[in-house]
């Protein structure tokens, strides 16, 4: 494990860097355009340190706390902010959580790259784990993500490819679990795919959206020359709009959010990972539909509030998307405050309700979209 975690730190830092090696000076004029950052964001010289707190809290997955170090640095007029750093977590169920990662923009906004790195260890106990009852996992989970994209000429699009690695071993706790498992045919996977990434992005700040849309749409084919044990493909296309209303509230959405992976094996489907309130992997299916909408009012230059609402559909026949059993609603409301004026780089709390019971406290950096 130890050799696995210095290994993904090596690797965030060499690509956290390689925007600094790869920046050059050039004499091109570049027209500005709405992906740019807005004028108060840090100039070239300006790099900063911020340390922020993680929280988050649900009647499954129990109480946990940790914190994150991050780096924020603004390679060349043109380009948004990019960020690297490290997070580490631990719950009261023993469940423990490590994270590097770096998003990184440079050459005037001509290039981008992700990077992420995760491993973590968690104990949850599901009230209703694949609709079969309660059940009890540890589960182990690593992650290894790398994806870099180039802009088309001077539009607003950008194209890339990416690799993702998984290794998810999921135990059962008791006997009742093992049952489920068995049935569903639940075991460790590897899964390793290559993916054609295509982006849209004309927000005006990529750390705190005020106006503009944000398209991404990948397709991943995990396949046994990737080192996957399964052949499938992986879909992913999302769609963020934000609008400006009054100078202190902007509306957010996300008209749409689709995650489609038919054919993949049962722990590698889509979950309700991206809507709030929900556990992860306790639901799943070929594909999930996601729609959120919150408003954003800030208070003062420091302190804001949001309301926000959505609902997700977990279905694997497309004719079941509005199936009442399929849908789950959800609600709430929280707090923001800017960590970084210049990058408008912030740290949120929420709190939201789901249905049957579900909901979740967060405190964590960043917009939730």
């Amino acid at each position: 494990m130890t050799c696995k975690i210095l290994s993904t730190l090596s690797f965030a830092l060499f690509v956290a860097l390689a925007p600094a090696f790869a920046a050059t000076d050039t004499t091109t004029t570049t027209e500005e355009n709405n992906t740019s950052e807005k004028d108060t964001t840090p100039s070239l010289s300006d790099g900063k340190w911020l340390i922020a707190p993680k929280i988050s809290n649900s009647p499954k997955l129990g109480f946990s706390g940790g914190i994150s170090a991050n780096y924020i640095k603004k390679y060349d007029e043109l380009s948004p902010v990019s960020i690297a750093g490290a997070s580490a977590t631990y719950s009261d169920t023993d469940s423990s959580v490590g994270l590097l990662y770096n998003r990184a923009y440079w050459d005037n906004n001509t290039k981008r790259a992700l990077m992420v790195g995760m491993l973590s260890e968690t104990n949850n106990d599901y009230d209703d784990y694949l609709g079969q009852g309660p059940a009890s996992l540890t589960t182990t989970f690593e992650l290894y993500y790398g994806r870099y994209q180039q802009r088309i000429g001077d539009s607003l699009w950008f194209i890339g490819g990416s690799y993702v690695y998984t290794n998810l071993d999921p135990q059962a706790a008791d006997a009742p679990t093992e049952i489920i498992m068995s049935e569903f045919d639940i075991g460790e996977v590897y899964s390793g795919g290559l993916g054609l990434n295509i982006t849209y992005d004309s927000r005006d700040l990529v750390m705190n959206p005020s106006s503009g849309s944000y398209l991404e749409f990948s397709a991943t084919k995990f396949d046994e020359a990737f080192a996957s044990d399964f052949d499938y493909w992986s879909y992913n296309t999302q769609y963020s709009y934000f609008q400006t209303i009054t100078d202190d509230f902007v509306l957010a959405y996300i008209y749409l959010s689709l995650l489609s992976t038919v054919d993949a094996p049962k722990t590698s489907q889509a979950t309700l990972r991206r809507l709030r309130g929900y556990t992860p992997g306790e639901n799943s299916a070929e594909n999930a539909f996601v729609m959120q909408i919150e408003g954003r009012y800030r208070l003062n230059p420091k302190w804001g509030m949001v309301a926000f609402t959505g609902v997700a559909s977990l279905f694997d026949d497309f004719d079941d998307v509005s199936n009442e059993d399929n849908l789950f609603p959800m609600a709430g409301v929280g707090a923001r405050y800017t960590l970084d004026q210049k990058s408008q780089t912030l740290l949120r709390l929420d709190f939201a309700v789901g249905e049957s019971g579900n909901n979740g406290l967060y405190l964590q950096l960043g917009q939730a979209f």
